[in-house]
């Protein structure tokens, strides 16, 4: 496979605007192309890490992967869940690979701090719980690491069997960036 298929994303970018001042993405993505064409390979992604981290500060926070889980070991390496259904006190986990965070400063290498804000909904939109800074996370971290994900667990309420979800908003301490997604799960009888 040649370089030039990395590039495609690049390429789609270059051809639904103008390359002449058409913003900080672009122009990486534009010099990326140039470098490539001169067999510059490592010179070429360093620009196109340039475009990806322009398009990372744009960005609000948002989530590449949500999703319930049995176990989860780090970025990209967990167990999905069969299905959505806990007994009550039983550990719900959430594995969350959130982008467009900001990073703090630490030392000689960066920090991640986002706090969490959690309501738990049943199927009518009837508030269960609400708890503001339900979880903190802070880790220090290399500067613009994109590869990170969280885990998020809590005991499975005792409440009412049914259908339910939680509604978690992480809130980025290092810039006035937030988000939020919706994990349903069930409760069953005990």
């Amino acid at each position: 496979m040649r370089f030039s298929a990395a590039l495609l994303p690049a390429m789609l970018v270059l051809s639904f605007g103008s390359a002449a001042g058409a913003g900080p993405v672009v122009d990486a993505a534009t010099r990326a192309e140039a470098l490539q064409a001169e067999g510059k390979t490592a010179e070429a992604l360093d620009a196109l890490n340039e475009a990806a981290a322009s398009l990372w500060e744009a960005s609000p926070l948002a989530f590449r992967k949500v999703a319930l889980v049995d176990s989860s070991e780090g970025f990209g390496v967990y167990e999905e869940r069969a299905d959505r259904t806990y007994k009550p006190d039983e550990k719900i986990q959430i594995y969350v690979e959130p982008v467009g965070f900001g990073y703090g400063e630490s030392g000689d290498g960066a920090s991640v701090d986002l706090n969490a804000d959690m309501s738990i909904e049943n199927n009518t939109g009837q508030v269960i719980s609400d708890t503001k800074d339900a979880f903190k996370f802070s880790t220090e971290t290399r500067p613009n690491l994109r590869d990170f994900s969280l885990s998020l667990s809590f005991p499975a309420p005792y409440i009412r069997p049914g259908d339910y979800k939680a509604i978690i908003t992480l809130r980025d301490q290092n810039s006035q960036k937030s988000g939020t997604f919706e994990v349903p799960f069930a409760i069953a009888a005990p």
